[in-house]
């Protein structure tokens, strides 16, 4: 489900996306670890491999996706994202069997929120999160692998974000929204077949290095008990995304 460009801006999804671009470059290469490990794993995975079609969910600037060597490995590579940055649709231009996908990849939970604010706005009814959430999304059958790229956590972020600023919505209820969301991203990873990288927490130290607090970002627990890699992205050491925190991510890696 491809939703429109008008909803995407006003929910905050354009802005976002510029603001990842944005983030990273104002870190001055702090990125750079975290991006380059991803990467390796994602080769090390798939090493030996020859796939027909590769899904990558959540592709996004393409930073942490090693795109020209998958280019090598796979006949198809389907790069799914709610929209591409117009840099991104130049650079793939080069490759004829790289398509970008357009799409939400909860099935249209992105739509169901929206419509989520506007009954509230008219009626002052609230939907409960399992309405909200009432979606589902399908690859095309053919799928060889996929890679859900560092969007695990994201998922629900911004669809919350949206909904807690326009209705009511308590803690609780929030944090379903979001561990029903995770929890549909799993399904659709198949078994055997898929990759799943993502940051599950971060934590927050001051201009010391003493951890001031933290957050996890998992709601719905992964189906594998333990990473096959773990490392820390460094998202923000000069303390712009918390005022006066460095913010430090731990990131997983599973084969699932």
């Amino acid at each position: 489900m491809e939703v429109p460009g008008s909803i995407l801006r006003k929910m905050g999804y354009k802005a976002d996306s510029q603001g990842i671009m944005n983030r990273y470059i104002n870190v001055n290469g702090a990125w750079e670890s975290h991006l380059l490990q991803t990467r390796q794993f994602i080769l090390k995975s798939l090493a030996g491999k020859r796939l027909n079609n590769l899904d990558v969910l959540g592709s996004g600037w393409l930073l942490d996706l090693p795109l020209e060597e998958l280019a090598g490995m796979a006949d198809h590579i389907r790069l799914y994202d709610l929209m591409h940055p117009s840099q991104v649709l130049q650079r793939l231009k080069r490759y004829s069997h790289v398509t970008p996908v357009q799409a939400d990849i909860t099935g249209g939970v992105v739509i169901n929120a929206w419509q989520a604010v506007k009954e509230y706005k008219k009626h002052g009814v609230k939907l409960p999160p399992e309405k909200i959430c009432d979606a589902s999304f399908r690859f095309p059958p053919d799928s060889d692998c996929i890679i859900s790229l560092n969007v695990y956590s994201q998922i629900g972020q911004m669809i919350t974000d949206f909904l807690k600023d326009k209705v009511p919505y308590e803690t609780d209820e929030v944090d379903r929204i979001i561990f029903l969301l995770q929890q549909a991203h799993l399904k659709l990873l198949t078994p055997g077949k898929s990759l799943l990288i993502s940051d599950i927490k971060e934590a927050y130290f001051d201009a010391n290095g003493i951890l001031t607090g933290s957050r996890d970002h998992v709601k719905c627990p992964f189906p594998v008990a333990e990473p096959a890699e773990s490392w820390e992205w460094q998202f923000d050491p000069a303390g712009g995304y918390i005022a006066g925190q460095k913010t430090v991510l731990q990131v997983n890696a599973y084969h699932l």
